[in-house]
């Protein structure tokens, strides 16, 4: 393969580089040195993951969506899905951390509302900010928890507390930004029509509970055709709407399976699949695990 050929980097495949891991949950992965995850893939990829590059120590230059960036110590470059990058140059002291969370754990934590969708549009040409004391003490606090968290040793709280920490450290980041953003560069990004029916869809996704499982019921609710709803998001996302609904199913299981007393029939029935063959078929093509398995497994979920 070319060298200038493209990679899409997804989560999962994240986890996977078992030398960089330093924690693993369903809808997080912390790694370290960006330029290792850039390297192994051909030097150039595309994520289908939003990434926050904490740089701890030296500096390095970065091309994000085409364009060259200088990430030093105590800055982070914010990258969101569908951006993508490629190493220039480092110095050979530098040492990142990198936060990587899934699509569906963005939209689930944030309200995306017209503010987010904003500053989403302005970080694919402004990805680096300022994470230090004096620019952001906060968001620096949340940072050093989170290492933390990660280091200490497994109580039974232990993956609820990460799960709040990583949502409330994802919005504290966008409330920062919020404030970053200058307002001339707001006045001139204007979501467009297909912008604003993608909000919309995937607000109505993440609302529901996971018993609706056609696009046929989102493009009613929207009054859409469903072929113009799919032609919509796919153009603005990537994804196919179904693609979108099957996640919300899935963690909308994941959560009955880890959190509830009911059996497995009782959970296909909850969710109106017609028999449980058909619901551990469903579910394992999804997650590559049985329902029970599942239930059984140590995977954490934030």
């Amino acid at each position: 393969m070319k060298t200038n050929s493209i990679k899409i980097i997804s989560l999962e495949i994240l986890k996977q580089y078992n030398d960089l891991v330093i924690y693993t949950g369903e809808n997080v992965t912390i790694l370290n040195d960006i330029n290792k995850i850039i390297r192994r893939n051909h030097h150039v990829v595309k994520l289908d993951c939003m990434i926050t590059v904490f740089c701890e120590e030296g500096e390095m230059t970065i091309h994000i969506n085409g364009n060259p960036h200088l990430l030093q110590q105590g800055n982070c470059a914010i990258l969101t899905p569908g951006s993508t990058i490629r190493e220039y140059t480092s110095d050979i002291t530098y040492s990142t951390k990198v936060v990587a969370v899934s699509p569906s754990f963005l939209t689930e934590t944030l309200s995306m509302k017209k503010e987010t969708w904003e500053i989403i549009h302005y970080l694919y040409y402004h990805p680096i900010f300022p994470i230090n004391r004096n620019i952001s003490y906060k968001m620096y606090l949340y940072k050093e928890l989170m290492m933390t968290l990660i280091q200490e040793k497994p109580n039974v709280y232990s993956q609820r507390t990460r799960s709040f920490h990583f949502a409330g450290m994802l919005c504290e980041m966008f409330a920062m930004l919020n404030i970053l953003v200058p307002d001339n560069e707001r006045k001139t990004i204007q979501l467009n029509r297909s912008t604003l029916i993608t909000q919309d869809f995937i607000c109505l996704v993440n609302a529901d509970d996971g018993t609706h499982r056609s696009v046929t019921y989102y493009a009613d609710k929207l009054c859409y055709s469903p072929k113009y709803l799919c032609s919509i998001i796919k153009g603005t996302t990537g994804k196919t709407p179904m693609e979108f609904i099957q996640e919300n199913t899935i963690k909308q299981i994941k959560y009955k399976l880890k959190h509830s007393n009911m059996s497995i029939k009782e959970v296909a029935d909850a969710f109106d699949f017609s028999n449980p063959s058909f619901f551990g078929k469903f579910f394992k093509t999804n997650t590559g695990m049985t329902p029970l398995e599942y239930r059984t497994s140590k995977e954490e979920e934030s």
